[in-house]
């Protein structure tokens, strides 16, 4: 019990969610736009506060949110942009509710990305703008454990919106599909392809946001039910059994 609380207490530091109060940049420094930002960003800190998930809680109790970005490139840095967002609701691998939306960029879509997505400028051109899109979107995923194949493609560029603007980041709980499927199966799956083709799951809209989330929940519900036959059956076992890879 000891060695769990000390692990508990290193793992703190990136489980939980935390937007600070205040720090909103300037560019919504006044007036009733400034003070809607802040009631909102109340109301989702005390939305999490309300779904706090313990390490010990089951697997099968703990709300998954499968969640992928379609997006203009690789660095939101460098002016790419996301054009569409998508989650899904999960418990015990069953998707429960999704959430999907285009997003209109600030500047054109490259040409390779209209292919590669199949978006094109006649598809946003009514879509909400992303300060719109993404204040619905985290609100739908408030409260679950975010997971993704490549996660970190997804979260620089919500952190990025964050800091933007709101001066702050977004630390959620979260986990990467790649290393529990590798670790599940002791083989490399440098890509969502090879990890789908190995479970044989079909993703007839791959590259799109709703149609990869689709295709990840499938994955995730064969990932719990072989991290079931392994005994890792809590948070806490999750987290221990990938530090050891």
């Amino acid at each position: 019990m000891e060695g769990q609380h000390r692990f508990w207490q290193r793992a703190l530091r990136f489980l939980s969610l935390g937007i600070p109060h205040g720090n909103v940049p300037s560019a919504f420094a006044d007036g009733e736009h400034s003070f809607q930002q802040e009631m909102w960003l109340r109301a989702l800190r005390k939305e999490q506060q309300k779904k706090q998930i313990d390490m010990n809680m089951p697997l099968d109790e703990v709300t998954f949110m499968i969640i992928d970005m379609e997006t203009t490139g690789f660095s939101p840095q460098r002016g790419d942009e996301i054009l569409a967002m998508a989650a899904a609701k999960t418990v015990r691998g069953a998707v429960e509710e999704t959430y999907y939306t285009l997003v209109c960029p600030e500047k054109a879509i490259p040409p390779h990305i209209s292919a590669l997505t199949g978006i094109r400028a006649k598809d946003v051109q009514h879509a909400p703008r992303l300060h719109e899109a993404m204040r619905s979107f985290l609100s739908f995923i408030s409260g679950g454990v975010m997971i993704g194949y490549h996660i970190g493609h997804d979260l620089s560029f919500l952190n990025h919106f964050l800091w933007t603007h709101y001066r702050t980041k977004w630390t959620a709980r979260f986990f990467d599909m790649q290393p529990i499927a590798e670790m599940v199966q002791r083989r490399s799956f440098p890509t969502l392809d090879e990890a789908l083709q190995h479970y044989r799951i079909s993703c007839e809209r791959r590259h799109t946001a709703d149609g990869d989330v689709q295709a990840m929940a499938e994955l995730w519900a064969r990932l719990l039910q072989e991290l079931k036959n392994k005994n890792i059956e809590t948070l806490y076992d999750l987290y221990s059994a990938l530090s050891k890879r």
